[in-house]
């Protein structure tokens, strides 16, 4: 079994074609003082080992200048486990997730719900199995199935699960904000 951390979940995601809002991965302040931000920015804590960052604490939101991205870098380090940061223009829009689950019954299945740090407790997600007929039904929004579809055809890849939450839809264009991916 191989866990990608966020950073690299989205990178194997953008090869395959979908849209990753643009992030930028520091492991020092003095690479975080390179960098220009276009504010307000989302920071999050990036570590292998670390699977929840609500859980943590490792998400901070609406940083909106250079002292506070910096007081928060600070802070995210001090996780136990954290390798690095991860910082993100905030996206604004409706949030979903959207899953992709091998599981023995039905094979693939492919998951489709209302998004964000309360997934778990509010439990809004529809599970269907990976392909046409199950993904029509899902939704209206006609660029978010296709991402269901495109999600579908990785399957033959080795995936195990495939998480992305959230999924926001800004102006009506999907973007991914979080992803995680276990391989087999």
């Amino acid at each position: 079994m191989k866990v990608f951390t966020e950073k690299e979940a989205e990178g194997f995601l953008k090869k395959y074609g979908f849209d990753i809002v643009k992030t930028k991965f520091v492991q020092s302040e003095k690479e975080l003082i390179k960098i220009n931000f276009d504010f307000p920015v989302v920071m999050k804590v990036s570590s292998k080992k670390i699977i929840h960052k609500t859980k943590v604490n490792g998400i901070i939101k609406g940083i909106k200048n250079k002292k506070q991205v910096l007081n928060a870098f600070r802070k995210l380090m001090k996780i136990k486990n954290a390798e690095g940061v991860l910082i993100q223009r905030q996206v604004k829009g409706k949030e979903f997730l959207l899953g992709l689950k091998k599981t023995p019954e039905f094979d693939y299945v492919i998951g489709f719900g209302k998004g964000g740090s309360k997934v778990e407790k509010e439990k809004k997600v529809d599970f269907r199995i990976c392909g046409v007929k199950g993904v029509k039904d899902l939704t209206k929004n006609r660029r978010i199935k296709k991402l269901l579809l495109k999600l579908c055809n990785l399957s033959t890849l080795g995936i195990e699960s495939l998480d992305i939450n959230p999924l926001i839809l800004e102006k009506d264009k999907p973007v991914i904000v979080d992803a995680q991916i276990v391989f087999e």
